[in-house]
């Protein structure tokens, strides 16, 4: 064989391979991009008062910015307290930092649970309802997309709140709920 013709045999394979390639490549997908906003909704209710003896229900949401290692920077959140027996109602605005702490070892190993603290700071002029408080919560997390499994600030939190201290440090026993799901970015829910 000649010289012209194996560099055209070769030129030919690598027309080949470039063009074969070429669909593959524009099907590769890029990994999605969490955004770190995130939705916070719970309710339920707190013991206040002397020895727990009133009952507090709390309904709320919220908006968190979330980053990738769990750090919750910066959130808001707005709820409404309701003390049947005092009557009171407050509604109760303020601010939201804490941390999402993943299972130890790998994702999903051992129990799989995260663990969520949330500090809440009231604004100013709000009701006797509207205190500050750190509420701890234990969650399982849904994960549209398995290369994000170490992105903590995406995927849709489902949670049980685990305690409540009243700050400085006086413990409120509770029964409540929470959710905590991101809203955009390439890995939010879909509609």
């Amino acid at each position: 064989m000649s010289k012209r013709g194996v560099v055209g045999m070769l030129t030919a394979a690598a027309m080949v391979a470039a063009v074969g390639a070429g669909p593959i490549a524009f099907a590769k997908s890029k990994p999605p991009t969490p955004s770190g906003d995130m939705n916070l909704r719970f309710q339920g209710f707190e013991l206040a008062g002397a020895a727990g003896t009133q009952q507090v229900s709390i309904d709320g949401i919220g908006q968190l910015s979330v980053n990738s290692s769990g750090d919750i920077t910066t959130g808001s959140e707005t709820f409404t307290a309701v003390n049947p027996l005092t009557p009171e109602s407050d509604v109760c605005t303020g601010s939201v930092t804490g941390t999402i702490t993943a299972p130890t070892g790998a994702f999903a190993s051992g129990t799989g649970e995260f663990a969520i603290s949330l500090s809440y700071t009231p604004g100013t002029g709000l009701g006797s309802l509207c205190i500050a408080t750190t509420t701890d919560l234990t969650c399982n997390r849904t994960l549209a997309h398995k290369n994000l499994t170490d992105d903590l600030d995406v995927g849709q939190y489902h949670c049980v709140v685990t305690g409540v201290t009243a700050l400085p440090s006086t413990t409120i026993g509770a029964s409540m709920d929470a959710h905590i799901d991101i809203v955009s970015g390439n890995n939010a829910p879909q509609s």
